[in-house]
């Protein structure tokens, strides 16, 4: 990183100040050397950054009132997303928005030097951050803050990215844990921590051991073993988190007012994963396939079983000959859309195996009936996500499998019709196609519960980068698998639920539909040929290869 040097103009000065901005070490040290003693004082960047897609168009504007020693330049480039400053990566609205700044000069000791940055007002400076995407890809890096569910049992992730080369990596992602989440996640999770805890100093992360030493200050009442437990959890998932990142630690230990704390049930206040394992934050270990015969019937490969069996029930019989198939997370129940008349059927598993079932038992019951159903997937709750067209509105219904009316969902304003839809394990996040009147977005959102409502207020796009979704699944906790339509054929494309760059996966010609249970299971994809086949991957970089005359392959959820 070159100082400014006396014989760059203006220009140079700009575009190399903005080069700089990207190195955080000591304050922003670099960048402050383009910057006038005034302008320095009153620069203060915070993690806030705005991101562009390449270096931009600079020219200059014009002098001060006609001075030889003053200088206006202005940058033009085009805006891809901005990162708030709890972190949050949003892409810009439609892909890419113009953005237009403008930078005062002057001449100091011979060197020009920006004097004014761009600001809303006279006499203030902007503590914006103006980066291109590479450059914004070296100094960021993906993190993972964990917050509670409404439950108080689920850890949820919140993806936000964090300056790479900061000195105390620990200490910002902790005071972000202290409060509630922010975006898109507000109302649908929340912290442990206490209103008014704060920490008393540095987080400390040992050279040898990584662990993390967290000390912290609480109301008084709030240090119980229940509320240390939970405050732990999200500090140890945090801290040791390597979904995008190495951890920055290892273990963490609690500390209260300066004295070790240890949470509920445990022995030392050294505490790691061991001591809070999150089952759906984990990798899924082998997990059942259902899928549709040629003939509608639903089917299950089980465990190593050679060969896949009928499912018990009306379900298994291609008496109503299903199109499209999911299976509850615990596996009680089966959902699935059949018929010109576009009818949701659930039927209960459990009572379908039994010797003598009671009626309905095993039987398929209709739940409700749409013009134009699209996708299915069940929650954490036993309880059904639709999406399409019923009732003449578009949108996206709960069913439960009694007798309660189906519940439609609040979305934002502005949400399109959604064509695929995909609950997290978590049962908070909910991965949504959706077509927004000028092509098909990837919207990822969080499901709010209240007085027998539903809804979701806020959605962030995530895959800006591919085009024409059709189809997708969640991959791992932190990755989508999505299938796009072009016209060059299908694609394949790994998702970060971040919003950074997708990657390409191997793709199957004739691709339409994409299942996944993470690492240790194996891809299932639905083909558009007739009849209907269904092809395997045993991994996202490996080869297609046919499995079975059928359609709409699920993993449970």
């Amino acid at each position: 990183m070159r100082a400014p040097q006396p014989g760059w103009d203006s220009q140079q000065i700009v575009s190399n100040f903005l080069i700089a901005s990207g190195t955080f070490a000591n304050d922003h040290a670099y960048a402050r050397e383009y910057l006038t003693a005034a302008a320095s004082k009153g620069w203060h960047p915070g993690s806030a950054v705005t991101v562009i897609k390449q270096p931009p168009v600079v020219t200059v504007s014009r002098g001060l009132f006609g001075s030889q020693s003053t200088a206006v330049i202005q940058i033009e480039a085009q805006e891809v997303a901005t990162l708030s400053g709890s972190g949050q990566y949003t892409p810009a609205p439609g892909g890419q928005e113009r953005l237009t700044r403008q930078f005062g000069l002057q001449l100091v000791n011979h060197r020009w030097l920006i004097a004014s940055l761009p600001s809303g007002g006279a006499g203030s400076f902007a503590n914006e951050l103006l980066l291109t995407k590479d450059l914004f890809q070296l100094a960021y890096e993906p993190r993972n803050l964990y917050y509670f569910d409404s439950s108080g049992q689920v850890l949820v992730p919140d993806p936000v990215f964090v300056p790479v080369d900061s000195s105390d990596p620990g200490t910002g992602l902790v005071k972000a844990l202290l409060g509630s989440p922010a975006g898109w996640l507000e109302g649908a999770a929340f912290s442990a921590f206490p209103r008014h805890a704060r920490l008393l100093r540095p987080v400390q992360i040992s050279p040898a051991g990584k662990i993390a030493t967290v000390d912290l200050s609480l109301p008084r009442g709030a240090a119980t073993r229940s509320g240390l437990g939970a405050m732990a959890a999200q500090l140890v998932w945090t801290l040791t988190g390597s979904s995008y990142s190495p951890a920055p630690a290892q273990a963490v230990q609690l500390e209260v007012n300066g004295r070790p704390s240890s949470p509920a049930g445990a022995s030392i206040p050294v505490q790691d994963r061991g001591n809070y394992p999150q089952k759906v934050l984990g990798s899924p270990g082998h997990e059942n396939l259902y899928f549709l015969a040629a003939n509608g019937a639903a089917r299950e490969l089980r465990g190593s079983a050679p060969v896949s069996a009928v499912l018990p029930g009306q379900a298994g019989t291609g008496q109503i000959p299903l199109r499209l198939l999911a299976v509850s997370p615990d596996e009680h129940y089966l959902a699935g859309i059949a018929g010109p008349s576009n009818t949701v059927y659930i039927s209960d598993l459990v009572a379908a195996a039994q010797d003598h079932p009671k009626p309905p038992g095993g039987n398929l019951v209709a739940r409700l009936t749409g013009s134009s159903l699209t996708a299915l997937s069940w929650d954490r709750r036993d309880e059904l996500w639709v999406a399409g067209k019923s009732g003449g509105l578009s949108g996206v219904w709960v069913v439960s499998p009694g007798n309660a009316s189906p519940i439609q969902v609040s979305l934002p304003p502005g949400t399109g019709p959604v064509t695929a839809l995909r609950v997290a394990p978590d049962g908070v996040r909910v991965a949504m196609i959706a077509d927004t009147g000028t092509g098909a977005r990837l919207l990822l959102g969080a499901m709010i519960r209240g007085s027998g409502q539903l809804s979701i207020l806020q959605t962030v796009a995530v895959g800006a980068d591919v085009s024409t979704p059709s189809a997708l699944t969640w991959y791992d906790t932190d990755h989508l698998l999505v299938v796009a339509q072009t016209a060059a054929g299908p694609g394949l494309e790994e998702v970060p639920v971040d919003g950074d760059r997708s990657t390409a996966m191997g793709v199957e010609p004739s691709m339409i539909s994409i299942t996944a249970a993470g690492t240790t299971n194996a891809l299932f994809a639905g083909l558009q040929t007739n009849p209907s086949h269904l092809a395997k991957s045993i991994g996202v970089s490996e080869l297609w290869n046919f499995f079975v005359s059928g359609s709409s392959a699920t993993y449970p959820g």
